[in-house]
């Protein structure tokens, strides 16, 4: 019997049985407590996710969630189930009233939208990392030292020609030869080896000061350019240097952000007597952003917490005839779990899976339209967009109430 098929016969039957809407009838010993429940489900295909809640209304068990119809007992004017009157941690629950209710969650659709604060990250696919320890040239490519998502340390290596970003199955970083110090340093930070033999070093403008500055000397010592950098910008804390082109990769940071540039040399003009003065072109420029605090504003997300949306928005279902209830709203909010995110009614009984992104720590709901929702997840690397669209597509049903003894 397909899903259709068994809804379409229990609808029919639900609106000629007198029974259809009888509460559940207990029947528990007491050596083996079990509760059936049954219910007719509301005439619209998709999951069912139900609930046992207490006499205050409090869910203490997820009896069912995101189900398929065919998990449950089909019977001739309803499905049923049992319920062994435990909650969500196994232990049993005191004696006394308890009622059950949930929801059938039509087809919604979710999509992604977009990636923030790490540029690293464009899809959902490769790895996830929220720091940049290190970085090294590996076969005229990028290798990074990163701190991965969930918690580890890796390697990644990252083509700037094709824009790719690879795990690189490697436990160390990888030592380039550091070029001995020369008479012409101030107070170096980093030195890597250059084109021809040459050496790059990131030094300050004096010793002890906060004012830096990317210089490449010839292999002979003699000065060849400079690279000045502005204080208002991330300072470079590492460096690594093309061999076979005038070719640099910085890393870069701030309280801010952390940035990664690749740089490579248009020109060098020299004029009378004073040093030679390059120009530089930026080949490509990735940030990761400190993000703890983001927050939503207007349906656009912000890198500081300058509001709080709420946690709570108000969806308008379709009615369900069988109960002969008008169009009914309920509170939805999100929730998150080692499993990833999901839509949740108020009372917290799962409605829809949104992600499988594993260690989140972070979701936020945004009320776009009357029946669109915007959820930003974050696990600590990047902050996800997901849109719902068609929230309207769920129907409550009501199972009755019961007494436990």
């Amino acid at each position: 019997m397909t899903k259709g098929t068994a809804l379409a016969l229990l609808i029919a039957a639900a609106l000629t049985s007198a029974n259809a809407q009888e509460s559940p009838s207990p029947s528990s010993t007491p050596a083996e407590r079990n509760i059936r429940i049954s219910f007719v489900p509301p005439p619209l295909d998709g999951t069912i996710s139900l609930g046992i809640y207490d006499a205050k209304g409090k869910l203490v068990r997820v009896l069912f969630r995101e189900a398929d119809i065919n998990e449950f007992n089909i019977g001739s004017d309803a499905l049923s189930t049992s319920w062994d009157g435990k909650d969500d941690a196994g232990e049993n629950v005191p004696p006394g009233k308890y009622s059950a209710h949930g929801f059938v969650v039509g087809d919604l659709k979710i999509e992604g939208i977009g990636f923030f604060f790490n540029d690293w990250i464009s899809s959902a696919e490769g790895p996830r990392f929220s720091r940049i320890r290190s970085l090294a040239m590996k076969d005229e490519n990028l290798l990074l030292g990163i701190d991965l998502v969930p918690p580890s340390s890796g390697h990644v290596l990252y083509d700037a020609k094709d824009k790719t970003v690879k795990l690189k199955d490697t436990d160390e970083d990888p030592k380039a030869p550091t070029p001995a110090a020369t008479a012409s340093d101030i107070d170096p930070i980093a030195a890597v080896p250059g084109r021809d033999n040459s050496r790059w070093v990131i030094d300050r403008t004096e010793k002890g000061a906060s004012t830096i500055e990317v210089k490449q000397f010839s292999a002979k010592g003699e000065f060849l350019r400079r690279l000045p950098v502005s204080p208002n910008e991330p300072q470079p804390k590492a460096i690594a240097a093309s061999l076979v082109e005038d070719k640099i990769y910085l890393l870069e940071e701030d309280s801010a952000r952390q940035r990664i540039r690749g740089l490579s040399l248009a020109i060098t003009k020299t004029e009378g007597s004073e040093q030679p003065v390059s120009e530089w072109k930026v080949d490509f420029e990735k940030s990761i952003v400190t993000h703890a605090d983001f927050s939503v504003v207007d349906g656009k997300i912000m890198a500081a917490s300058t509001s709080t949306p709420p946690d709570k928005v108000k969806i308008k279902l379709q009615a369900n005839a069988l109960l002969n209830d008008d169009r009914v709203t309920v509170e939805m909010m999100v929730g998150y779990d080692a499993d990833g995110s999901f839509l949740k009614a108020a009372d917290g009984l799962p409605l829809c899976t949104i992600s499988e992104t594993q260690e989140l720590r972070r979701a936020l709901l945004w009320l776009r339209e009357a029946n669109v929702l915007d959820v930003f997840q974050d696990d600590g690397a990047v902050v996800e967009q997901f849109r719902v669209t068609g929230m309207d597509e769920m129907m409550s049903f009501d199972c009755g109430g019961f007494e436990l003894k």
